[in-house]
């Protein structure tokens, strides 16, 4: 399995108002996410970015909140709704057997007085990659796909 490293710290290839491209490799999406998120900017990501199957579950959990919060209330990206981020590294590496098509990327960052770890699972569907999944490695796990569909077991 090949094994790429990206320090998100850019001390190699500063992102500074660049904006993060479809087109883009997923650890360097990734890591442009990241530097935004890290000088306090906002992001969202474009419905373009999913596998239709990751979109469809927006699409259901945003049709059964009518209009509210919904099953989701916290920003995948940071496992938080508010964020302080530093201390960011990405790692990847390609999925064995799949060296073309599916790639994970982790994000490893400090977030206030916690260390995060998130997960996100890339597909190349038509020649782009695509979000499938992301799953959160820290003390409360959760993976995306599930939050969606059944949302988080709080007070389980």
């Amino acid at each position: 399995m090949r094994l790429l490293t990206l320090a998100v710290l850019l001390l190699l290839a500063p992102v500074t108002a660049r904006a993060q491209s479809l087109d883009d490799a997923p650890p360097v999406y990734v890591a442009s996410v990241y530097d935004r998120l890290a000088k306090g900017e906002a992001f969202e990501a474009p419905d373009a970015l999913y596998t239709p199957r990751l979109l469809a579950l927006w699409k259901d959990m945003e049709q059964d909140a009518g209009g509210e919060v919904g099953r989701l209330d916290a920003n995948y990206w940071t496992n938080s709704q508010d964020w302080t981020i530093s201390d960011v590294t990405i790692a990847s590496a390609y999925v064995d057997g799949h060296d073309d098509d599916r790639m994970i990327v982790v994000a490893r960052f400090r977030d206030m007085d916690r260390n995060e770890a998130i997960q996100f699972y890339f597909e190349k569907l038509g020649g782009q990659w695509k979000l499938d999944d992301v799953a959160s490695l820290g003390e409360a796990p959760w993976t995306l796909s599930l939050a969606l569909k059944y949302g988080l077991a709080g007070g389980i």
